[in-house]
């Protein structure tokens, strides 16, 4: 990711991006966060310009390389801001004295929370998993906490009998993959500009949806658990 863009100084403190007043700082900073999150989701990080960025905020040319130094470094600023959360609610799944199922029903509650609070997720992992080049150290350590720690939980469920043989890691990528394609095909196929298309109409709760397919899915004992290998 090198933005080939002529950028300002960062070191000239003249430039007129640099409010005196803290709350003015504070409040450029989050509007070229809300820019970066519009932008960045659907143009990617090469396809998104400073002038771009700073104009979708209102703020002076300067702004991204005043508070941020480099775009790169705003880019992982944005990103960290969709992705951190997600990592601080699963990371604590292991630990949980609780059985296997219930650390997954909670996993499966918090990541449809997480959605609804940063709608924008799903597109950045399409730009970052299927679009972009290199991937983001956010992502890949996103990655590493998000599955490393749900492949551990179905390892634990396994080891105590409560949990289907299988591959933990493609259970956990199974998981993982429902809520964030369900929190985005229903909103496609209920689009009011494609009314006309005639295309399938979703009825259900995609939340209480995927909490169905894990306990057939995933959990011994369940009706249809036995199916699955």
């Amino acid at each position: 990711m090198n933005d080939t863009e002529k950028k300002p100084d960062p070191q000239d403190r003249s430039d007129s991006s640099a409010p005196s007043d803290p709350t003015d700082r504070s409040e450029t900073i989050d509007r070229l966060l809300e820019a970066g999150r519009r932008l960045f989701a659907t143009g990617g990080f090469e396809g998104t310009s400073i002038r771009a960025l700073t104009t979708e905020a209102g703020a002076n040319l300067g702004a991204v390389t005043y508070h941020y130094e480099t775009k790169e470094a705003f880019y992982h600023a944005v990103l960290s801001q969709v992705m951190g959360p997600l990592r601080g609610r699963i990371g604590t799944l292991v630990d949980m004295p609780l059985p296997a199922p219930e650390r997954l029903e909670i996993f499966v509650r918090g990541m449809f929370e997480h959605l609804r609070e940063n709608p924008d997720l799903p597109r950045f992992f399409v730009q970052e998993v299927v679009i972009g080049d290199t991937p983001s150290q956010e992502l890949l350590e996103t990655v590493r906490t998000v599955i490393g720690t749900l492949s551990t939980v179905f390892r634990q469920g396994q080891e105590e009998g409560s949990i289907v043989p299988g591959d933990p890691v493609l259970m956990a990528l199974t998981l993982l993959s429902q809520p964030i394609y369900l929190s985005l095909m229903p909103r496609f196929l209920t689009r009011a500009d494609l009314k006309d298309a005639a295309l399938p109409q979703p009825g259900g709760d995609t939340e209480a949806h995927v909490l169905g397919v894990l306990k057939r899915g995933f959990l011994v004992g369940e009706e249809g658990s036995e199916t699955h290998q």
